[in-house]
């Protein structure tokens, strides 16, 4: 018979690993959050405006080009083009995933894959494989933490907790 703190530790034990195999088997048409950059004390203290002043003192004639092209291109005033700019050169990754969701809304595509399929020369070639390569990583996942949740009970089986004295 387990001791009480053993059979909650079990418990425990199998909810985290049914809660971590879930988030490989959770449907793929899930529409991305628009991504939010997490605030931290480096970010109080370096944001877009100071990204943008170093960029402007390290090559002016490059930062000047760059805002003149963004205000021609995108229609902006310069304030709008410069605070677009340091966005840019604060988290680049950030900016090109905010943009393509903010394009992807506009065009009326629910998700990523809608998108990909309707603009392919095949979408039923690019469904198949968008299909294929996601089937493929969710049972990689499963097996994953099939493996590491089966290690983590055999460990605990082997070696019981006892308290002390």
């Amino acid at each position: 018979m387990l001791s009480p703190a053993r059979t909650s530790f079990t418990y425990i034990l199998i909810a985290l690993a049914l809660v971590s195999v879930s988030a490989f088997t959770s449907n793929v048409n899930v529409n991305v959050a628009p991504i939010m950059r997490k605030t931290t004390s480096l970010n109080m203290v370096f944001g877009p405006k100071q990204a943008l002043a170093i960029e402007r003192r390290k090559n002016p004639q490059v930062f000047e080009s760059t805002i003149q092209g963004l205000m021609t291109s995108k229609r902006l005033s310069r304030e709008q083009a410069e605070k677009r700019y340091g966005e840019f050169l604060l988290d680049p990754d950030g900016f090109a995933l905010k943009a393509s969701a903010v394009e992807r809304k506009e065009m009326g595509y629910k998700n990523w894959i809608d998108q990909a399929v309707k603009k392919s020369d095949d979408p039923e070639a690019t469904q198949k494989r968008i299909d294929d390569f996601t089937a493929k990583n969710r049972l990689k996942g499963i097996a994953i933490m099939g493996f590491f949740s089966a290690a983590v009970l055999a460990y605990s089986a082997t070696n019981p907790y006892v308290p002390p004295v």
